[in-house]
């Protein structure tokens, strides 16, 4: 088995905080009555991808990469607004959104361009 340099494993821990944010801020929105059912996927892409990538099985890297870029795809579009909040027009809210429109998109594309970069170690001899 090849041990993992740092960016891997720094890019599979990222994709695991931002899925689960992305996944608390769909379920917010579920329970508005707006459901995003693009976040969700794309939780779930990043919460497996960053479990296999930690766990060190076949494909984590792949599927990760390509977790990444949906996500970085999705929050970039201004078409599909993923990040919008819905019905709910409190401030909070929109302060919240605004800050996640800026921060996840920058998180993902560091997540891909690390995961990319990454390159296993041959096991020591």
């Amino acid at each position: 088995m090849t041990s993992m340099m740092w960016m891997g494993r720094f890019s599979g821990i990222a994709a695991f905080a931002i899925g689960a944010l992305l996944a608390g801020f769909a379920v917010l929105q579920l329970s508005w009555g707006a459901p995003s059912w693009q976040l969700l996927l794309a939780a779930g892409l990043l919460m497996t991808g960053a479990v296999r990538t930690l766990t060190g099985r076949s494909g984590g890297l792949r599927l990760l990469c390509g977790a990444w870029g949906f996500t970085a795809g999705l929050t970039l579009a201004p078409p599909g607004r993923a990040l919008e909040p819905g019905s709910a027009g409190h401030l909070t809210v929109d302060a919240v959104v605004g800050v996640m429109a800026i921060a996840v998109p920058i998180f993902a594309l560091t997540g891909l361009a690390l995961t990319v970069l990454h390159k296993e170690k041959p096991p020591a001899i």
